[in-house]
């Protein structure tokens, strides 16, 4: 990464626990001094100057919907783009919910996921930077993503996977045909030691988190997610749902959407902010909003999981700072119980990735509290489609990488692909 790059002086990077201000961070490592104290919080991006952020007209021929929302982002220089945003708000026939049910479908990004957003904005950021390589740890979406824009911005993509149970067969001949580079590590733990290398030894810039306990991915892939919030408010001329239902692994757009909400509370397009629910496969935010932690402790993995997008056995305190300014609240599901929701969207001819339909068992743990009413509006974001079905997993034909500290080893690796 070129550290004489532009400087953005109009932006600057706050500590979302203690408020310490540094200039626009561009690691995904956090607050240090939170970090020293055990609790890995995210330096945000802030304005610190220049005009406000307008509200925007039609998308020009040739640019997406979600770069309309420009002036609100991270500068980026040119934007990388392949048409991500303005996904459609659907009704859901669902009589047997009390309120108005109503889907964010980010399966009408280019690859079909809301990563898109985060690719777009967290590459775009890394090309302005100077980078000529990025990498992502990620067996699914968020590598598809990144390797489609990165191959977008004429950068290289470094893939970290485990080799057990390794990709998709889908997701491994995208990322073959997309040009990325897939590395295999041992271990889930593994596949962050070898992006640390690569970034701080090999100048990899990073898209996704690497830091235990995990803090969050790119500042500026995070912050783009705020534009999901806007389109929904948007949408319902300006007006916002009592609730947005999440699914969760650890809780980048949890944040990022209930920040857009903040946002545009605080410019005054719209008048009050939603609840969020969090959904998540294992019960780490469940945890620690019933233990009043700050920082999510990993639960333990009792199996094989199917929902594999939201899997991960820790939450962040991002995730859980949300839900706390928010007053929402997490749900944890098993894979039958997302199964159930999977049919149910299907039934009505709605089909989504597995871990993207639990946002519909979130919405029945909603009504059966009795938090809900005819007058209710609820917004699930419908995350990704089925196309890379998660239970499907096969040997991935990248690289293996038995020491992820070895940044010799590491490089040869990728120069193989």
């Amino acid at each position: 990464m070129d550290e004489s790059a532009p400087s953005d002086p109009t932006w600057a990077s706050r500590c979302l626990r203690c408020g310490v201000v540094t200039r626009l961070d561009d690691t995904v490592t956090g607050c240090s001094s939170c970090a020293r104290e055990g609790v890995g919080v995210p330096m945000v991006p802030t304005r610190t100057g220049g005009l406000p952020p307008a509200r925007p007209g039609p998308s020009p021929v040739g640019s997406s919907a979600m770069w309309r929302w420009g002036s609100h982002l991270v500068p980026v220089g040119a934007p990388v783009s392949l048409g991500e945003g303005g996904t459609p708000l659907v009704g859901l026939d669902l009589p047997d919910l009390p309120g108005r049910m109503l889907l964010k479908d980010e399966r009408a990004n280019p690859t079909g996921s809301f990563k898109d957003r985060l690719a777009s904005a967290a590459v775009g950021r890394a090309r302005h930077r100077g980078a000529d390589t990025v990498v992502v740890a990620s067996s699914g979406n968020a590598g598809i993503a990144v390797a489609a824009y990165a191959a977008a911005a004429g950068l290289d993509c470094v893939l970290l996977a485990t080799a057990d149970p390794g990709l998709p067969p889908t997701t491994d001949a995208a990322a073959a045909a997309l040009g990325a580079r897939v590395c295999l590590t041992e271990t889930f733990a593994d596949r962050w030691a070898a992006a640390r290398t690569g970034v701080e030894q090999l100048g990899w810039f990073p898209v996704t988190n690497y830091a235990s306990p995990p803090v969050s991915s790119h500042p500026a892939g995070v912050h783009a997610y705020r534009t999901i919030a806007f389109e929904i408010a948007e949408s319902l001329g300006w007006a916002v749902p009592d609730w947005v239902v999440v699914p969760v692994s650890r809780g980048d757009g949890l944040f990022g959407i209930w920040s857009g909400f903040v946002e545009l509370a605080e410019l005054g397009w719209t008048g009050r902010l939603p609840r969020m629910l969090a959904v998540e496969r294992f019960p780490s935010l469940t945890h620690a909003l019933a233990r009043d932690l700050e920082q999510p402790a990993a639960v333990e993995i009792d199996g094989p999981v199917a929902a594999r997008s939201i899997s991960d056995p820790q939450g962040t305190a991002m995730a859980v700072h949300t839900l706390r300014a928010s007053a929402g609240d997490a749900v944890s599901c098993g894979d039958e119980q997302i199964a159930a929701a999977w049919r149910r969207f299907a039934d009505r001819g709605v089909l989504l990735e597995l871990s993207s339909a639990a946002v519909l068992h979130g919405a029945e743990v909603l009504a059966g509290r009795g938090v809900l009413d005819d007058d209710s509006t609820v917004v699930l974001l419908g995350t990704a489609g089925p196309y890379a079905q998660e239970s499907v997993r096969g040997r991935s034909a990248g690289v293996r990488v038995d020491d992820p500290c070895d940044a010799a080893a590491l490089r040869r690796a990728v120069d193989q692909r």
